[in-house]
C-alpha cells in the first residue's frame, strides 16, 4: 500500500519502530548494535562449548569450567544490558531473568536428550 508521499506503509511502520527503539536505547544508555554484536560473537563459542560439554558429559570428565563458559556465552548480551543499562524498568530485569533461565534450561534439556540418545545407541 502506497502513501501519498511515495513511502509504503510497511516502510513507514518499520522506520517508526526503529525510531521508537532507538529512543528507548538512548534513554537507558544501551547500544543496540553492540548488543547484536555481542549476541552474534557469543553464538559461535556457545555452540562450540556445547559440543565440548556433550563430549565431557559422555566421557564423565569435569564439567565446572565448561558449564561456566557455556552459561557466560549464552548470557553475555543480557549481562551487557544489565551492566550498562540506566534506569531500567523492573520488567526488563524480569524479562532478562526469564530469558536466561528459560534459555539455559532449554539448552540443558537438549544436551541431556542428545546424551540419552547417544547412550541408547549400541556401539
Amino acid at each position: 500500500m502506497e502513501r501519498s508521499d511515495g513511502a509504503s506503509l510497511s516502510t513507514t511502520s518499520l522506520r517508526a519502530m526503529i525510531d521508537y527503539l532507538s529512543g528507548i536505547a538512548e534513554a537507558h544508555a544501551v547500544d543496540p548494535l553492540l548488543f547484536v554484536l555481542i549476541y552474534l560473537v557469543s553464538t559461535g563459542p556457545f555452540l562450540i562449548v556445547s559440543g565440548w560439554l556433550f563430549h565431557h558429559i559422555r566421557k564423565q570428565r569435569p564439567l565446572a569450567l565448561l558449564i561456566f563458559v557455556w552459561a557466560l556465552c549464552y548470557t553475555a548480551p543480557y549481562l551487557y544490558v544489565l551492566a550498562v543499562g540506566r534506569d531500567l524498568p523492573f520488567w526488563v530485569y524480569a524479562m532478562v531473568a526469564l530469558l536466561i533461565v528459560g534459555g539455559l534450561t532449554l539448552a540443558a534439556r537438549g544436551l541431556m536428550r542428545r546424551l540419552r540418545r547417544y547412550e541408547e545407541t549400541p556401539d
